[in-house]
């Protein structure tokens, strides 16, 4: 990464968010990993976490992945749909952390936070959740439930009939 540069490195991700301080990040932090710890990423959180760029979530993704240790580690789909939920309510993703800490099995704690992370994604949405697909909507908290919507032909054939009146009016 060093050798890359920062120019370069930004050239490869440009598409993500924030990517001219992700790449300034990537670049002091390799350079801190290269100097500090002989090019090994440490195993500890706290000099995670002093690393440029790295807060809880990132060293809590690096122990449980990199180092197969039972953290959970707290982003916005998970941090929603704890507290939508109910699974575990909480202010701050710390506190939804410890919390999800307590209540998750050991034998799920490994991978917990991937399916939090994916049921938050692609069926707990932040605008629209997908109720009617969920596993667990019976024991959810979350009171405004959504229904399965109307078939996309219906849309179409309501929404013509929309323009059609607002024309007339």
């Amino acid at each position: 990464m060093i050798a890359l540069g920062e120019a370069r490195l930004k050239s490869y991700i440009k598409t993500i968010g924030l990517f001219n301080t992700k790449a300034k990040n990537v670049i002091a932090l390799s350079r801190i990993l290269h100097d500090a710890y002989g090019g090994a990423v440490p195993r500890d959180r706290e000099a995670l976490e002093k690393l440029p760029g790295v807060g809880r979530k990132t060293a809590n993704v690096v122990l449980n992945i990199a180092f197969g240790e039972p953290t959970i580690a707290v982003d916005t789909h998970i941090f929603r749909v704890s507290n939508r939920t109910g699974l575990a309510a909480g202010k701050t993703p710390l506190h939804v952390e410890k919390k999800l800490e307590k209540k998750t099995p050991a034998e799920f704690k490994q991978h917990a936070h991937h399916w939090l992370i994916l049921h938050g994604r692609y069926i707990c949405k932040a605008r629209t959740p997908e109720c009617w697909r969920c596993l667990v909507s019976d024991l959810c908290a979350f009171k405004p439930k959504s229904s399965l919507p109307a078939p996309v032909n219906d849309r179409r054939k309501i929404s013509k009939k929309k323009k059609i009146i607002l024309n007339r009016s």
